[in-house]
């Protein structure tokens, strides 16, 4: 027996692969009922006429062209979100009515793990979230506005998923019960407008800041004198085939200096020329750990950090630098790309070499910085560190970005540079971001392929 389902569409009728504007044009589910020959039977079974449009939807995504794929990818994506808004409204329903009681189960969480087939984890977080996002009611039946509004707003129009739910129920819980209504009301609005932009790891990040902002002091001194605080927890055990395993924590005061010596000495290190380094990450760290106490032995052989970043020789053509095609030598005959040879040289020391008829070296001019220290010192100040947005790595550890690069004829000024860590420096080169400076902030304009409306983003961390 087939499926009908009627559909009152709003708006011109959209071509195949062509994404509607949701502000002007929406669907609306008239009527649903199969066909059993000389009976229509009407449905009202929401879940009947979903999952017959999911069906559809699914054999049109073969069809699509590629912008339309992308269309559809971030369509189904927020329709997941809001079928989240929609359980999580019955996860509260369930709550509130005491079904698990009446069933036998201590609580609405262990009803959840057992019908559903949940971790504990994820059953406990969709009632606590439920509580939050969902409207709630009165011993006389009225209904109040969600704990969190506009988050709750945001998930059921599929702007946000449970991942930023989950970290806007979280520091919101952290907000101190001093802060006034006001404060945590604006806070939440701005946790779920930040949300509709940023993915969980750089929200978290945002929430931290504000919550630095509404609590500066941290958590009140207690009464009673208080042992000197310990810098944090390294505990060490004997594994069964001989290894020596690590486990602690380091309080924040101390995790910035500890990470800062071992991530430089973590750094990759090729094992031979145009042979990358072979070890992960973690392997890395690890010997930079054992770098640390070696160097603890002999405390006058300890690293400095003096600002500069590796000094390598890159023979290019001019031409090929200016253009961004071509390619470039390094040191040990290593051949790389002159578009990355172009962000290279973004922040580095340059060293004029005029070269003669047979490439002989005929003049080798100074060591010239493209971006001086004053300009640098001006960028820090301007930008505080990484100005990409969600990031928080510090000026030590980021470079001087030209927008228009000097070889093209930009200037090495304030008005044309900002602060990159390494990872969104090769980003903004590679993946079409904008770069909009002003005199006090900076503005990045994603690419259409991330955000087909192209609005300007800026670090909610260096406001």
């Amino acid at each position: 027996m087939p499926l009908l389902v009627a559909v009152k569409w709003f708006g011109p009728l959209p071509s195949p692969g062509h994404h509607r504007s949701r502000p002007e044009q929406r669907t609306e589910i008239v009527s649903a009922g199969i066909d059993n020959g000389d009976v229509t039977e009407t449905l009202l079974d929401p879940r009947q006429v979903l999952v017959a449009c999911l069906d559809q939807w699914r054999h049109s995504i073969v069809g699509c062209d590629d912008a339309g794929l992308r269309d559809q990818i971030r369509d189904i994506e927020s329709v997941s979100r809001m079928l989240h808004s929609v359980m999580l409204e019955a996860v509260a329903e369930l709550e509130s009515r005491n079904v698990a009681a009446a069933t036998g189960f201590r609580s609405t969480k262990r009803l959840l793990a057992g019908m559903l087939h949940l971790s504990a984890t994820e059953a406990g977080a969709r009632v606590a979230h439920a509580g939050q996002i969902a409207a709630r009611r009165t011993l006389g039946g009225a209904v109040l506005p969600p704990t969190l509004p506009n988050t709750a707003a945001a998930l059921a129009a599929g702007e946000i998923g449970p991942a930023q739910v989950r970290v806007i129920a979280e520091t919101m819980d952290a907000i101190p019960a001093s802060v006034s209504t006001t404060e945590r009301e604006a806070a939440e609005a701005d946790l779920a407008r930040y949300a509709r932009s940023f993915d969980p790891t750089s929200l978290h990040k945002i929430g931290r800041h504000i919550l630095a902002h509404l609590d500066p002091d941290g958590s009140p001194p207690r009464d009673e004198p208080a042992l000197a605080p310990a810098a944090g927890e390294l505990r060490l055990r004997e594994r069964r085939d001989g290894r020596l395993g690590l486990e602690g924590f380091l309080e924040p005061e101390h995790s910035a200096a500890f990470r800062a010596l071992i991530e430089q000495l973590a750094a990759p290190r090729p094992a031979a020329a145009g042979i990358p380094d072979p070890r992960t990450a973690p392997q890395r760290n690890a010997d930079a750990l054992l770098e640390v106490c070696g160097l603890a032995r002999a405390a006058q052989d300890c690293p400095t950090t003096a600002g500069e970043p590796p000094h390598l020789t890159v023979t290019i053509d001019w031409d090929a630098l200016r253009t961004g095609l071509g390619s470039m030598t390094l040191d040990y005959g290593t051949h790389l790309s002159a578009s990355e040879a172009r962000r290279w040289a973004c922040d580095a020391k340059i060293i004029p070499v005029v070269l003669g008829g047979a490439s002989e070296p005929l003049d080798v001019g100074r060591a010239m910085r493209t971006v001086p220290l004053s300009i640098r010192r001006a960028l820090i100040a301007r930008d505080g560190g990484c100005a990409f947005p969600g990031c928080d790595r510090p000026p030590g550890r980021c470079q001087a970005h030209h927008c228009r690069h000097w070889a093209d004829g930009g200037e090495t000024s304030v008005e044309n540079c900002v602060l990159l860590c390494e990872t969104h420096h090769r980003y903004v080169h590679c993946t079409g971001w904008e770069v909009l400076i002003h005199p006090d902030h900076v503005d990045f304009i994603p690419p259409a392929i991330i955000d087909p409306a192209r609005r300007p983003l800026r670090n909610p961390l260096r406001c």
